[in-house]
């Protein structure tokens, strides 16, 4: 592609293995995954996109909630793909398999945070020289402003605070520190997304179940093709 394409690495700093699966190790610590960021910048390439976790989702990625009624609606049609599929089929549905995997879940989630991953970012922006970008349920401009001034990181990255709030930037814009219905973190939309279209399903945030549909159906409009 040439040396002017721009190329960045998404990178899980520090694993968590074990806050999923107990059984199995912690896999990789931060200080390796600086050492690997270091590479990667010797090899070329131009910025660090920091995460966490093992996989995906994940305790702390995205952390939050772990909706199991939505789990069980839309999980299915993961079943016939991938290794472990029918048995988390089979925990998702299941009392009280159900109740006890959302508790380990909870329980090694620990407390929400906003920017959850910036002393990882931090660690890494103080070993290389490109940019570094974090990701981790920012949704306030003061703490993204601070986490860019204070050189937690370059910049960061939103999925579901854009979900629930599409017009997130434009209220920075306007003076807004945060929208005025933030996300709540419950990460049904990303349940959902499995079967049903791209949208913020958290009924609490909208006037009525109506605007809820009306704001998830709105990624049609306009529609591509008239």
């Amino acid at each position: 592609m040439g040396r002017d394409f721009h190329l960045q690495v998404k990178i899980s700093t520090t694993d968590f293995n074990n806050a999923a699966i107990p059984w199995e190790g912690k896999g990789n610590t931060l200080s390796e995954s600086v050492q690997v960021c270091q590479w990667l910048e010797q090899a070329g390439v131009d910025a660090i996109h920091v995460s966490c976790g093992s996989m995906f989702p994940h305790p702390k990625n995205p952390a939050g909630d772990l909706p199991m009624k939505e789990a069980g609606m839309t999980y299915d049609i993961m079943s016939a793909s991938g290794r472990h599929t029918r048995r988390n089929l089979f925990f998702f549905r299941t009392w009280p398999f159900n109740a006890a995997f959302r508790w380990w879940w909870v329980h090694n989630r620990g407390r929400v945070v906003e920017g959850i991953n910036l002393s990882d970012s931090r660690a890494v922006k103080q070993a290389v020289g490109i940019p570094v970008i974090c990701t981790g349920g920012f949704q306030t401009a003061s703490v993204i402003r601070q986490a860019v001034s204070g050189g937690d990181c370059d910049g960061v990255s939103i999925a579901r605070s854009l979900v629930a709030n599409n017009d997130l930037v434009k209220l920075f814009a306007q003076g807004h520190d945060c929208a005025p219905r933030p996300c709540t973190y419950c990460n049904k939309c990303m349940l959902h997304t499995l079967k049903n279209p791209l949208g913020c399903y958290e009924e609490s945030r909208f006037e009525s179940r109506e605007a809820m549909l009306k704001q998830i159906m709105s990624v049609f409009e306009p529609p591509p093709f008239r």
